[in-house]
């Protein structure tokens, strides 16, 4: 597909379990564009998993290391779809380099929706850091825990809302399949160019 975009970069952001991943693969494959994971890049460049990461050398240098790798993958000269993790649209800098750079769509799927695609997922540090927190070490199935899960995803929508609002686009991801949404997306962009 050949669609002229102002901007070679489309960042993802939103909460873990919205779709970036998946969609931003899909939607990159549709576009032509290479796909780049942020968390994938970390990974990679630090030679451990994020879970590793946060446990080893805490939340703080994980941000750091996020903005640099951030910071390196924008400056590529490449047409992209670049997926943040969730976090990541939170620091100033990391938005105000995207802001420029990149057009910047928002992902989001109800709290409902986020516990049950995050329920059987271990490579979530913070909500598992949270859930450990509450000395709730046991299984995702537990009630208890899913509960936990949901108050703790509930909490981080809430503080990053206002960063997420910061974008060009939003797609809610909640009763939609992706290639519903990479569709959407497209119509967009064809709409803005």
């Amino acid at each position: 597909m050949s669609l002229i975009i102002n901007k070679k970069i489309i960042a993802l952001i939103g909460m873990m379990g919205v779709g970036k991943t998946t969609i931003g693969n899909k939607l990159a494959n549709k576009l032509g564009y290479y796909f780049i994971d942020c968390d994938q890049e970390i990974e990679d460049f630090e030679h451990c998993s994020i879970n590793d990461i946060f446990a080893n050398k805490g939340e703080k240098y994980f941000r750091e290391i996020e903005e640099k790798i951030i910071d390196e993958i924008v400056h590529r000269d490449e047409h992209m779809v670049l997926s943040l993790g969730g976090g990541a649209y939170v620091s100033e800098q990391t938005r105000k380099l995207l802001q420029h750079k990149a057009i910047v769509i928002w992902l989001h799927a109800n709290i409902d929706e986020l516990v049950i695609r995050t329920a059987n997922k271990n490579n979530r540090p913070l909500l598992n850091k949270q859930i450990a927190n509450q000395d709730l070490k046991t299984n995702y199935r537990n009630h208890n825990n899913f509960k936990n899960k949901r108050q703790v995803l509930q909490e981080l929508t809430t503080q990053r809302l206002k960063f997420y609002q910061q974008c060009d686009f939003d797609f809610d991801t909640t009763n939609n399949n992706q290639e519903v949404i990479v569709n959407k997306i497209i119509q967009q962009l064809k709409k803005n160019d």
